[in-house]
């Protein structure tokens, strides 16, 4: 992971965070970049240019706790391809639960008929 902090922080005040660029390769988030947390305007770039290569299927841009414990992780930015992947699987399982409580609703209307 390369670090591209640009100015010196403070790990030891507890609401000390960093940014972190993640990539999604193989189903799986692992650490790509790390910045200072006043560089997100480089984090966003670097993310960019990362989320353009063919090695990758995502980006993302976190800000994550210096310590362990002294914050939550928060996600800041992530790439349109994981988005509009997101948005078409998210459309996907509303259809598929309509088309399923229609079934099931016919279901029960046949059901209530033959009794």
């Amino acid at each position: 992971m390369s670090d591209h902090s640009n100015s010196p922080s403070s790990p030891n005040s507890e609401d000390a965070f960093f940014i972190g660029v993640m990539v999604l390769k193989n189903g799986k988030w692992t650490p790509h970049s790390k910045f200072d947390d006043k560089a997100f305007g480089s984090a966003l770039i670097k993310a960019e240019d990362i989320d353009k290569l063919p090695d990758f299927d995502g980006v993302k841009i976190m800000r994550v706790p210096a310590k362990t414990g002294a914050g939550e992780l928060k996600e800041m930015w992530i790439s349109p391809r994981i988005k509009a992947r997101a948005e078409v699987q998210s459309t996907a399982q509303v259809r598929a639960g309509v088309k399923q409580t229609k079934e099931q609703l016919a279901t029960a209307r046949r059901q209530q008929h033959q009794s």
